[in-house]
């Protein structure tokens, strides 16, 4: 069953730059030089950053820093650029790679006949020039604090970048991603076909995230297919939205599992944050497919507000066989916001909540024209229900809270089928 839990309060930990795995993010920062969205919340452009400014001008700010180190490693003569290319030239191969691949677009087919390497070769020489920007990006930064570890120890990619999950149209993010990587398709002699579903559905997703694990989806595939076009078709399937991923997949020799599971390791990481789940099938007649599924918006939608993370676990095993998404929430000044934002089903509310109790948030609640329609089931091991029936609650349970109590008041909601909890019922009126 879905789950996310969310605490915007939760307070960041700073922990240095690793170098080595600086150099993974010098890398990814390359692989989107043009995707706005992806440089604007990339760690690259609030490492380089030492003055406040808007995410959009960091990702613009990171974009020249890169491109600027890029033609820096043009070689010299006598003081000045030297003339033209050559390809032959091991001081050239640094520029030409990461001028042709990332500047200019160049596929690596392209890169590899016009600079005369063999496959080997031409990964070793783009291997090292990435090495040699991440270098002299490094020192070129000052002394700061990192974000949150990602995978490895290493810094989160999203840093504190804050998770938004909203209802967005699934084929209009879709077609965005495919528009910023025409040209990329394109200099790959290929292009994105997208299938569209009978119906429109729309995903519950950060909009920023899902662009980024699209983009990261997408351009693994243009890296590691052989032949013919990129298919990519949305279903909806058992409350979540599929983006199916089909394309003729080189040979295992071109690109080894480890190689290629490091390339999606950064897109899975990311992916979590949503919910979004990457599965790879079989392949059949040298076709592969990828299917990236995250959570459709019209699922129905469980907001668990407790400040013990033990409590929100347990709600999770409590309806593991229902086809509710819960999500959970420790910060009760952050009840009534993220309840207008998402507009669950119902609200499970914990009363003993430090900074703003449960009768506090409870009263915000009803107090808004937004959210006072959204039945609210508190939940204390104080013996108040008349209380929290007085202030608009729909129902009350005692702590500890029993699975059975919990099915009940959630069936008495419509929110879970009167016959066993397997098939929830629409919305709440």
């Amino acid at each position: 069953m879905p789950f996310v839990c969310y605490n915007p309060s939760m307070s960041e930990s700073s922990r240095q730059v690793d170098p080595s795995e600086f150099e993974r993010l010098v890398r990814d920062g390359l692989a989107n030089l043009y995707d706005q969205a992806a440089l604007a919340t990339h760690p690259l452009a609030a490492l380089a950053s030492g003055q406040p400014e808007t995410a959009q001008s960091k990702g613009k700010q990171l974009r020249i820093t890169l491109t600027e180190i890029i033609e820096g490693l043009r070689p010299l003569g006598a003081g000045e650029p030297a003339g033209e290319p050559d390809p032959s030239a091991p001081e050239w191969r640094p520029y030409l790679v990461l001028r042709g691949r990332y500047i200019d677009g160049v596929s690596l087919q392209s890169l590899q006949d016009g600079m005369s390497l063999s496959e080997r070769q031409l990964r070793r020489e783009h291997s090292r020039a990435v090495r040699a920007v991440a270098a002299i990006l490094w020192d070129s930064l000052p002394a700061r604090d990192a974000a949150e570890p990602g995978p490895a120890g290493g810094p989160d990619p999203l840093g504190d970048f804050p998770v938004t999950l909203a209802p967005l149209d699934t084929m209009e993010v879709l077609r965005g991603v495919v528009a910023t990587l025409r040209r990329r398709a394109e200099s790959e002699g290929t292009e994105i076909v997208v299938v569209p579903p009978a119906t429109d559905p729309r995903v519950l997703a950060d909009r920023v995230i899902l662009r980024q694990v699209l983009v990261s989806l997408l351009s693994y595939v243009l890296e590691v297919r052989q032949s013919g076009p990129v298919t990519v078709t949305v279903d909806l399937q058992d409350g979540r939205i599929l983006f199916r991923v089909r394309f003729r997949a080189a040979a295992e020799g071109d690109r080894g599992a480890e190689e290629r599971d490091r390339a999606l390791q950064r897109l899975v990481y990311w992916g979590e944050r949503i919910d979004a789940r990457l599965v790879r099938q079989p392949e059949q007649q040298g076709e592969q497919e990828l299917i990236l599924s995250l959570p459709s918006a019209e699922e129905p939608l469980l907001l668990v507000v407790d400040d013990q993370e033990t409590a929100i676990r347990m709600f999770q095993r409590y309806l593991s066989n229902t086809r509710l998404r819960l999500v959970g929430l420790r910060d009760g000044s952050a009840v009534l916001p993220t309840a207008r934002r998402l507009q669950p089903q119902a609200i499970t509310l914990d009363v003993m909540m430090p900074n703003m109790d449960g009768w506090e948030v409870l009263q915000s609640l009803q107090a808004d024209p937004a959210t006072r329609h959204i039945p609210v089931v508190v939940c204390s091991a104080w013996e108040e229900p008349d209380l929290a029936l007085s202030l608009g609650a729909s129902d009350f349970l005692s702590k500890p809270i029993k699975r059975e109590d919990l099915l009940s008041a959630l069936r008495g909601l419509h929110l879970l089928a009167a016959e066993g909890e397997d098939a929830p019922a629409g919305p709440a009126e």
